[in-house]
């Protein structure tokens, strides 16, 4: 099975899901929803929660669905088994999933007839780099074109959009972008003038709150500053905060130019936390930047890594603990972006459009739900973070129905 580095959506990846991002643009649809999906163990949950999947795009009223996966192998179970569920249910689907030299599907049924590939690897194998294979802008756009022949070929022929069509906002989200141009140490943390200020040694504030992990370390790294040795890759994830209302809609605040990198390893046996291949070593050679996954390679980097306790980097607790302490930490830094007025922003208005009339799409995204490192948490308390949020293991990965500007406010956490 594959839950490599390569294919993984972070945290930083369902914020900025370039699938998102494709389908609020087609005026010609009305953009209905998200289901998210979790991948289960045992082969009657998989089935289950596929069902359960064909039901809650039953009751979204799909003409079509977009399909995508960040895993392959067994998990393709899950992915296949969705597709048929939709399929049973008269809603034919566009798949995404790396597939490659070793990714073939392990099982297929008659539904399973469009799949993109998005491997980018030239040799057609996962590899251990962050980003090398992320589902990107340009899979999105040719998913987009698949779904509009699918769409014709169900006999629902999608009409270009006209001036006069109906549509309406059902929900707003208006995001302050504050973009950063320096982040330093200093006395204490603080934002002024496009500078982010943060505490020094504000790591050992939470030094000893969790009892899986024996230290943490906190440093800033420049824009370009990779040629330094990071432990394996547990997330990226943006800063942001709410200001009024929930996750997707009222007001948030974003930093831009400065992304979270948490990475971890434990204390005595160097164990590097991974499931298939860890991706430590030269950051420019473990993480391809500019990838919807990563950060951007003129962003600052915020790392956090974290030293967990012998044995505890192998368990869903210790990971946890690992994300809890990242959280708290960007929580340090959300108590002066909640209250910025000192900066100027770039203001954007994202909405979720309906448009009677319109063929509906839905996108499905089947995500980690085994525990330990390959999980995912939906609706933490703060945009992109992790407390207060709801495993989907510990949920039973019974699937979730969201709104685009629920995903595009960070209502899903990557536990990768």
């Amino acid at each position: 099975m594959g839950l490599g580095p390569s294919i993984k959506m972070t945290t930083l990846h369902h914020y900025r899901c370039p699938l998102v991002e494709a389908l609020s643009k087609e005026n010609d649809i009305e953009f209905t929803g998200i289901i998210v999906d979790g991948v289960s163990e045992v082969c009657d949950d998989k089935i289950y929660t596929a069902k359960r999947v064909g039901d809650l795009a039953q009751l979204m009223r799909a003409d079509v669905a977009v399909v995508a996966i960040d895993a392959w192998g067994n998990h393709h179970v899950d992915f296949v088994n969705v597709i048929e569920q939709l399929g049973i249910r008269g809603i034919p689907s566009v798949g995404l999933s790396y597939i490659g030299q070793q990714g073939r599907l392990v099982c297929s049924n008659n539904y399973v007839d469009c799949v993109i590939d998005f491997n980018k690897n030239s040799s057609g194998y996962e590899s251990c780099i962050v980003g090398d294979n992320n589902l990107t802008e340009y899979d999105a756009i040719k998913a987009m074109s698949l779904m509009k022949l699918k769409l014709k070929r169900a006999g629902k022929a999608v009409e270009k959009y006209k001036e006069y069509d109906k549509q309406f906002a059902l929900r707003k989200l208006l995001r302050k972008k504050f973009h950063i141009e320096k982040v330093e140490f200093g006395a204490k943390t603080s934002i002024n003038r496009g500078v982010l200020t943060i505490k020094k040694d504000i790591e050992k504030d939470y030094i000893g709150s969790e009892d899986r992990i024996e230290d943490i370390k906190v440093s800033v790294l420049e824009p370009r500053e990779n040629d330094i040795f990071v432990n394996s890759n547990l997330d990226f994830s943006p800063i942001a905060c709410k200001v009024r209302g929930e996750l997707g809609e009222g007001v948030t605040h974003l930093l831009t130019g400065v992304n979270v990198m948490l990475t971890g390893v434990e204390e005595k046996s160097n164990f590097q936390p991974s499931n298939i291949g860890s991706s430590e070593g030269i950051l420019k050679e473990q993480v391809v930047f500019d990838r919807e996954g990563t950060p951007s390679s003129g962003d600052y980097i915020i790392h956090i890594d974290i030293l967990f306790k012998e044995g505890e980097g192998r368990t869903a607790e210790g990971i946890m603990a690992a994300h809890r302490i990242a959280d708290r930490i960007v929580g340090e830094i959300r108590k002066e972006l909640i209250t910025l007025v000192n900066m100027k922003y770039e203001r954007e208005e994202l909405f979720d459009i309906a448009r009677p009339g319109k063929p509906k799409a839905i996108l499905v995204k089947i995500v980690s739900g085994l525990g330990n490192m390959y999980d995912t948490s939906m609706f933490p308390n703060e945009p992109g973070g992790f407390i207060g949020s709801r495993n989907m293991m510990d949920s039973k990965n019974i699937p979730y129905g969201i709104t685009p500007n629920q995903c595009r406010d960070g209502a899903i956490h990557s536990l990768l």
